[in-house]
């Protein structure tokens, strides 16, 4: 990040506990990591101050009390309704016991509320309230008034705890609840200007108490159970994390304002804050870095943040009004498999496959471990130690095969449904040997070939001529657990077809069977330079190969003949290529402009080679590290050592472009509206079809259609908002923001259901 100035830095200069942990300083001019994004939904105008918000589970919906005692309700949907009862209430907390609701202070107030907010039993003997908050692990709530904390129980109205000694009769203004852990008990952390009580919940005792942790009062506090730290905000502008030893692990600068609230959002694993200053910031507390910065309306800056645990939207409200916001999840962690930077993901392949079967992710690193992974699910199913270096591998789903082709040339056949992950066969040396002569090869011909090298790359490629058998063959198979994979030929039903493609150095490509590795076919390729990449297309029966005779060959592949290639189309493209991508009779080349150092992507039509460049403005400004086609919206993605991720319709424009907080090492499309990144040794995926435009977001809506029939004819918003979970579990193309324009700067009146 931006160091900071001279001038800011003597600011910090008086004696400040939080100096000694990591700075993140926030400017207006830095380029923010755009990972996840702020988006405003609706305004919803208030004419009197709102006094407290909570969300209630019980009738999904956020609920506020008012300076004039009303109360309103905010819906999903997007309409508000008063309830014309008066509340008096300082504070509304929701309990673990469905529908239950408890209306709290001011004072020694505690009554118990059914979900429509009518009044069940009230608590006798209670002592001053003015914070409540429920347990994360019971049912208990605990209350904090003027000099005491109380542990309550909900089912008998009762308060089971009474903690006054050595509380010295402070004004607690904030509190934060951190669960019950493993030596830990249940604890509080209350807070009072520049100080911070530590509380045993469970035994009733004070357990620490830090005076002036800083010179400056606390103005919000929260307890983050995911990174298992006390997070607080403070009037001089700053937000501050700290350990459980009190010694700060991060302090981040970046409001011009009181921190109002703070909010952590473990969807998208971010601190959100809100600030006098009219902003609402987000911040990676994992990584110490800014995230975004939105500007609120400058006459009413948010006072308050309220979430729906583990989900959004969220809710802010002002002297003037509440907002609905959505803080949407460019992209997450899927599954972490090494978390180390410098053990990288440097191969993704993902299975597409008809519905019936499940979507594998197929990841090799750089320490040669390759692991599958459920693209649902997100559990790592498998994984298997090569002990060679390993080139790249593929995945048969309908065999439960893993293939490792490694350096030198040896393949590796691997049994996928052992956990670990089994070596069935090791095949050395396929594909290579003499040209035999035969009807296409004459006798000159071979003599001037060169003799076929070790293989170089790899691809499994899979024909399924009787679908329905292939299926019961591989639901057989699974629930014998691979016993008989030893001997899978059982499984290739006369119409099915299941192959190991090799490129090989000596420009040859080798089709191999796949339970044994007989070579079925050979053919010379790339006149004879090393072959450098290969990528099949099942779907449409054709294969790319590169080689370092800077061509790009299409091949077709012919299941049920005994050729089983025949060349289609050469391409050249000026440098050898590592990434291949093709969509339907468009090849997508990556391409570097020798002057401007940019790199993009070439489009070239199959059978005219009709060329489609991309503008240089839009281009990457380093190497490319992936390139993937996106079928449904008939486009093409690429990601770079520039941090970015580019989508290109069809005629090579740049329709969306996402920066990421890493360089991506490889990417692979998801075949559900997803793209699998490879970043920082771990799997991540990037759900970008929600900020596609109009057009593209109008193909998501047709592809619901087809698995939905009833989104038919319904309007986009109404689409969103009455999506079913069932359409959540298809994980193909859905959307978690509802604009249609992002980001908007309109904030947009509601109508009022009663008012």
């Amino acid at each position: 990040m931006t160091e900071p100035t001279r001038h800011q830095s003597q600011k910090f200069h008086i004696y400040d506990k939080r100096q000694t942990g990591n700075k993140v300083f926030a400017y207006e001019e830095d380029e923010h990591f755009l990972v996840h994004g702020f988006y405003h939904f609706k305004h919803f105008p208030c004419d009197s101050p709102v006094r407290f918000m909570i969300h209630s589970p019980a009738i999904h919906a956020f609920i506020s009390l008012h300076a004039d005692n009303k109360v309103s309700l905010f819906r999903p949907k997007c309409y508000r309704e008063t309830i014309w009862r008066r509340m008096p209430f300082l504070g509304l907390t929701p309990t673990k016991v469905l529908g239950w609701i408890i209306g709290w202070g001011p004072g020694p107030i505690f009554t118990l509320l059914d979900n429509e907010l009518r009044h069940l039993d009230t608590a006798d003997n209670a002592l001053d309230i003015r914070l409540c908050e429920a347990a994360e692990h019971s049912w208990e709530l605990v209350t904090v008034g003027f000099g005491n904390v109380c542990v309550w129980s909900v089912l008998l109205m009762r308060c089971r705890v009474k903690i006054q000694e050595g509380l010295q009769q402070r004004a607690f203004t904030h509190m934060a609840l951190a669960p019950p852990q493993k030596k830990r008990p249940h604890r509080a952390f209350v807070a009072c200007g520049m100080e911070v009580t530590v509380i045993n919940l469970d035994d009733g005792v004070v357990l620490d108490h830090q005076e002036e942790l800083c010179p400056s009062e606390i103005t919000a506090m929260l307890f983050c159970t995911q990174l298992d730290c006390l997070i607080t905000g403070f009037q001089d502008y700053a937000i501050t994390v700290w350990g459980l030893d009190w010694v700060p692990r991060v302090t981040f600068f970046g409001h011009d304002g009181v921190v109002n609230s703070l909010y952590y959002c473990s969807k998208t694993n971010l601190l959100v804050s809100c600030s006098a200053d009219c902003t609402i910031r987000s911040w990676d507390v994992k990584k110490n870095l800014a995230i975004d910065c939105f500007h609120t309306d400058q006459n009413n800056p948010p006072l308050c943040l309220v979430g729906k645990k583990n989900e959004h939207p969220f809710f802010s409200f002002s002297d003037k009004g509440v907002d609905l916001w959505f803080v949407t999840a460019w992209y997450t962690l899927h599954t972490k498999i090494k978390g180390d930077e410098d053990i990288a993901l440097k191969q993704i392949v993902v299975s597409h496959l008809p519905p019936c079967y499940p979507t594998r992710v197929t990841c090799v690193s750089e320490d040669d471990h390759i692991y599958l992974v459920s693209a649902g699910t997100e559990e790592m199913l498998t994984s298997f130690k090569a002990g060679k270096t390993v080139l790249c591998a593929a995945y048969c789903l309908q065999k439960e095969l893993l293939f490792v082709l490694t350096q030198g040339g040896t393949l590796l056949q691997v049994n996928s449904l052992a956990n670990p992950a089994t070596l069935i066969q090791e095949w050395e040396g396929r594909g290579r040997g003499p040209w035999p002569i035969s009807d296409t090869l004459s006798k000159k011909d071979v003599q001037n070939l060169p003799e076929p090298g070790p293989a170089c790359c790899m691809v499994t490629y899979s024909y399924l001529g009787d679908p329905k058998k292939a299926l019961e063959k591989w639901k057989s198979l699974k629930n014998g657990r691979g016993s008989s994979q030893r001997d899978s030929k059982h499984i290739d039903h006369f119409k099915n077809k299941f192959w190991v493609i090799i490129g090989q150095s000596g420009g040859c490509v080798s089709v191999l069977a796949m339970d044994d590795g007989t070579l079925l076919y050979r053919t010379p390729a790339h006149k004879g330079k090393d072959v450098t990449a290969v990528k099949v297309y099942s779907k449409y029966n054709y294969l790319l190969s590169s080689g370092e005779d800077f061509t790009v060959v299409v091949w077709r592949i012919h299941p049920d003949a005994a050729t089983c290639l025949s060349h289609w189309q050469t391409v050249i493209c000026y440098e050898p290529q590592v990434y291949l991508a093709a969509l339907e009779l468009q090849v997508a080349l990556a391409f570097q402009e020798p002057n401007s150092k940019s790199y993009s992507l070439q489009l070239y039509h199959v059978e005219n080679l009709k060329r489609a460049e991309c503008q240089q403005k839009n281009a990457h400004i380093d190497s490319l590290t992936g390139v993937c086609a996106i079928p449904e919206i008939k486009a093409f993605a690429s990601c770079s050592l520039d941090k970015t991720v580019r989508i290109w319709n069809e005629k090579n424009k740049l329709i969306w472009v996402q920066q990421l907080v890493a360089a991506p090492q490889c990417m692979e499309y998801s075949g559900n509206g997803e793209l699998f990144l490879g970043m920082n040794g771990d799997l991540y995926r990037l759900e970008f079809a929600q900020f596609l435009p109009k057009k593209y977001q109008r193909m998501v809506q047709l592809l619901a259609a087809y698995y939905l029939p009833e989104f038919k004819n319904c309007t986009q918003e109404s689409f969103i908002i009455t999506m079913p979970d069932f359409f959540f579990q298809l994980r193909c193309y859905y959307f978690e923001n509802v604009l249609s324009e992002l980001p908007t700067s309109e904030v947009e009146k509601t109508r009022d259901k009663a008012e």
